[in-house]
């Protein structure tokens, strides 16, 4: 089954679980890893004691910069049904790990059956799946004491997974519809991108709340000229800005510098078709659109250049329509040259 990141959970890995569901299969859980495109069960654990006691097996399956998920299975009388899905992203792996298993998570469950998890962790760290790590997980979702700066990064980082699985997709325009309604944006961007639309200022810095989980404004202000627009764009962290260049183009600018915060990439580059429709939806007209990975690649340089080269792939066509196609002339009918008169 297909997700958003395009990875598939294999045959294997659906018939591994499967086994795994029966009461006599002796399964404590499965190592669920990426593998080339497909999702395959690459280690077991056996049943061999009660659920924290087997937790050790697991710790000792996961490695210091590889992610993974771990299908487990929890005790009771009902166990072969009661599962516990945990993602392992340490904080050493690839961004591009990072990213396809953020966005992997919802194909591994769709794909062996939602109904069988009911349980879900996150952890960067081994301890984070031990039996200490898994008590703590337990008495967190019992309790309603205050998370952790830790926890609620955690937290964070479940909803952005959940985000990605849902996020609009380049060849669904449907979902793309779907997407410009669900994307929030606060009272005071809608206010400023009001103003950008009646040119009453030029340039509108988007930025992300992690807090309130929307978009608000990050900046709106009068540019004197483009030579401006790469102080005005922050240069340590992701963000959208629409920019009204000479007074007549508008641009749409994706900043994404590589060394800023993984979680913050991905939020903007989930939304950004999402965020899109939704501006397009309010009004906004965008002529030209660039993404950069560093502000200081929004000159007045780069700008003409985009500007011109949009112009130049409007004009291209329009000069092809001018060279129409001529019906030619019905039989015994002389031919005529518009220099020279009628032909002989």
């Amino acid at each position: 089954m297909a997700h958003q990141s395009g990875i598939r959970v294999s045959s294997d890995l659906s018939a591994a679980f499967v086994d795994a569901l029966g009461s006599d299969a002796g399964v404590r859980a499965l190592k669920i890893s990426i593998v080339g495109e497909s999702l395959e069960a690459t280690e077991r654990v056996a049943l061999r004691g009660a659920l924290e006691d087997d937790f050790a097996s697991i710790h000792q399956l996961l490695e210091a910069a590889e992610p993974c998920y771990m299908a487990v299975r929890l005790d009771g009388s009902d166990a072969p049904s009661r599962w516990l899905l945990g993602t392992y992203v340490p904080d050493g792996a690839s961004v591009r790990a990072k990213m396809l298993y953020a966005s992997s998570k919802a194909a591994v469950t769709k794909a062996l059956g939602e109904s069988y998890f009911v349980d879900y962790m996150f952890g960067t760290t081994r301890d984070d799946f031990s039996a200490a790590g898994y008590r703590q997980h337990r008495r967190h979702v019992e309790s309603s004491a205050p998370l952790t700066e830790r926890e609620e990064e955690m937290q964070r980082v479940r909803l952005m997974e959940s985000s990605a699985a849902e996020a609009p997709t380049m060849d669904s325009r449907r979902q793309h519809a779907a997407s410009a309604g669900a994307v929030a944006m606060d009272d005071g961007l809608r206010q400023a991108l009001g103003e950008y639309i009646r040119g009453s200022v030029n340039l509108v810095v988007v930025a992300w709340d992690a807090g309130a989980e929307c978009f608000v404004l990050g900046r709106k202000t009068w540019l004197d000229g483009p030579d401006g627009l790469a102080q005005a764009v922050p240069s340590d962290a992701p963000c959208y800005a629409f920019y009204w260049h000479a007074g007549a183009t508008s641009v749409f600018a994706y900043s994404c510098p590589p060394a800023s915060n993984v979680r913050q990439r991905m939020v903007y580059s989930s939304f950004k078709h999402g965020f899109l429709a939704a501006a397009a939806q309010m009004g906004v007209n965008i002529d030209v659109k660039m993404e950069v990975d560093s502000s200081a690649d929004l000159s007045a340089h780069a700008l003409d250049e985009e500007v011109a080269a949009k112009a130049a792939a409007k004009a291209a066509p329009a000069a092809a329509t001018q060279q129409r196609f001529k019906r030619p002339a019905p039989p015994g009918r002389p031919r005529t040259n518009p220099a020279t008169g009628p032909s002989a």
